[in-house]
């Protein structure tokens, strides 16, 4: 009977051990699904060794409920066809795009969270007193939002 009893504890744990990552995943696709569409921003303005400003970083997020090869390739597709930019390099393997517009660069990124949820990342860097980097990084985002069919908004930081 202990044996029987044994068997049981064994495939129990088993199968709970199988159920926790499903459990978590869930939980982080509902902790998700609150932030989805939502541009997330943030600036940092980088001064010389005297202080004064030299160039300023945007960074701008969006959780997408889509798959990251659907957003990668909807970006790629927007930068390729923006007459606007010089795609510098385009790498499928890590889902990155790099461009340059006059003395402006960007890169964008696009991750996996899991198969139909992905984020997107923009960085985007601009000599200091050029604007409006902040809108245009994260008007961006809210154009690829909107190439894929999602509604998406500035969030408040």
């Amino acid at each position: 009977m202990s044996q029987k009893i044994s068997k049981a504890l064994g495939a129990s744990i088993l199968v709970l051990a199988g159920a926790l990552p499903l459990t978590a995943e869930a939980q982080w696709v509902l902790v998700a699904r609150h932030v989805v569409g939502r541009v997330q921003q943030v600036t940092q303005q980088q001064d010389d060794a005297a202080g004064a400003p030299q160039r300023v970083t945007q960074v701008a997020t969006v959780v997408l409920d889509a798959p990251a090869s659907r957003v990668y390739q909807v970006a790629t597709n927007a930068t390729s066809t923006n007459q606007q930019v010089t795609v510098v390099s385009n790498d499928p393997a890590t889902m990155t795009i790099n461009i340059r517009e006059a003395d402006q660069q960007a890169t964008l990124k696009v991750t996996a969270l899991n198969k139909n949820m992905s984020q997107l990342m923009i960085v985007g860097s601009a000599p200091a007193g050029e604007n409006p980097q902040t809108t245009r990084i994260v008007n961006a985002a809210l154009r690829l939002c909107g190439d894929l069919g999602k509604t998406c908004q500035v969030g408040s930081n």
